[in-house]
């Protein structure tokens, strides 16, 4: 599909195939990303990883990323995911149901605000949690299509600040200043952590204390606070919708989760011990699940734009230089004639049966494609198989009722955005027996 909206030429890919070829396979043209007047230029975003243009610059971050979660780099983290897993567990056998959410953000939250930075969240008024879902919200409003008429004609960029009409200009710099601080804070803060010895190992500090010579430019320190700073705006709503997703289907399909319970308990309950990230081969049914959330609802079902550097055709199709290219990969993933059925949450479908083609597996979509491939994919996989894992383990959740007994079925609502959220539902979440329940407090006191 192809469309002009705001004097910008747009196209929306719907097939894995094309996202493969021109994304992927082209990458050198289709790796850039468009700058739009409002949220990247009068806001000074152009180091922004979201933004920043396929530069050297940003071959430096993807580069530092990798080194810090590729495949055998994330088990680094092992142990703090299933201590931020098993802390999920027991702030939510301590909160009413209705706070179920708040719990899921708020282990997103802690858990990539340790590995960025080192730092711990003591409580739900956090400063820099604050900071950073602020900034989020400034973000978004900042690049909302349509809403600013600078992004439709450039040329009101030049507007001086006091000229009637020119808010927009005014607003842009003090949110400019607002986003810089999502990353400025928390990264000074992990710097006087380490002058005074104190420092948790983190993304930061690792990489402040590199003593590769190549990566040692003079904006290296300003490299490492925006790789450092990417991180909370691109995992925690991420990580925390499809956790989201999760709770949902667990309430909306009991005999899956009976399923998935068993497969959990007969890895672990012979030695009555919770889940670790080593069982994660000996739980296929799980994985399953896993890959049916980031299918079912992708958290973010449009990704970002692409942006083409360059004109190129495509099977007879001109394809002019800055055109968005978006991978609809809500469509990719709901395509009938690859997975039968595809609003029926069914992690069968992944399973191999004879006589039945296995359905692909929708974490080659989900991710995005070419040099603009989410980096952080493992760390999320394996973070969402151990919340997922712990919560087996310890919870029960069920259909609320109402006044007159009646289960209530959740209805699948989501916001729009870049990352999609479910908006909450009734559910009932309770420990499944008091065995359980004793051994997550029983952890979390040996954890304190």
């Amino acid at each position: 599909m192809s469309f002009h909206i705001l004097g910008r030429r747009v196209v929306i890919i719907d097939k894995p195939s094309v996202a493969e070829d021109l994304l992927t396979r082209r990458a050198l043209i289709y790796s850039d990303r468009h700058f739009p007047p409002m949220g990247g230029e009068l806001m000074k975003r152009e180091h922004n990883m979201f933004y920043i243009a396929y530069n050297d610059r940003f071959k430096t971050y993807r580069r530092l990323l990798h080194r810090e979660f590729n495949p055998s780099a994330v088990k680094n983290f092992w142990s703090t995911q299933q201590s931020e897993a098993r802390s999920l567990v027991s702030n939510i056998c301590q909160a009413d149901s209705e706070n179920l959410f708040v719990c899921v953000q708020r282990a997103a939250a802690s858990l990539i605000m340790k590995i960025s930075f080192g730092y711990t969240i003591d409580n739900d008024n956090d400063h820099f949690v604050f900071l950073a879902e602020s900034s989020l919200k400034l973000a978004y409003l900042a690049g909302a299509p349509g809403r600013w008429l600078v992004d439709s004609f450039p040329i009101l960029r030049f507007l001086p600040d006091w000229f009637p009409g020119a808010d927009f200009k005014r607003k842009a710099k003090i949110w400019g200043r607002k986003l810089d601080n999502l990353s400025i804070e928390p990264h000074h803060w992990a710097q006087k952590q380490m002058v005074s010895g104190t420092a948790e190992p983190s993304f930061t500090s690792r990489l402040l204390n590199l003593d590769d010579e190549r990566e040692r430019s003079p904006d290296y320190d300003d490299i490492v606070r925006h790789t450092a700073g990417s991180l909370y705006a691109a995992g925690v709503d991420t990580l925390a919708a499809s956790m989201k997703v999760f709770f949902y289907a667990m309430t909306c399909n009991p005999e899956i989760q009976r399923k998935a319970q068993e497969e959990v308990d007969s890895v672990t309950s012979a030695e009555r011990r919770l889940p670790t990230l080593e069982d994660r081969a000996s739980m296929p049914y799980l994985e399953c699940i896993l890959k049916e959330v980031l299918r079912w609802a992708p958290p973010a079902p449009m990704g970002l734009a692409h942006c083409s550097s360059s004109d190129d055709v495509y099977k007879g199709y001109f394809i002019p230089a800055k055109t968005s290219v978006y991978a609809n990969i809500w469509a990719m993933t709901h395509d009938e004639d690859e997975y039968p059925d595809p609003y029926l949450f069914n992690p069968d479908r992944f399973l191999a049966k004879e006589g039945e083609r296995q359905q692909k597996d929708p974490r080659g979509l989900v991710y995005g494609f070419g040099r603009r491939l989410c980096p952080g994919s493992h760390f999320a996989e394996f973070y969402l198989f151990i919340q997922m894992a712990t919560c087996l383990a310890i919870l029960d959740v069920f259909k609320d009722v109402d006044c007159n007994g009646v289960c209530i079925d959740p209805k699948a609502e989501f916001s729009t955005g870049l990352t999609t959220h479910m908006a909450p539902f009734p559910c009932i979440v309770k420990p499944r027996s008091r065995d359980s329940l004793a051994m997550i407090q029983n952890d979390h006191i040996a954890s304190c």
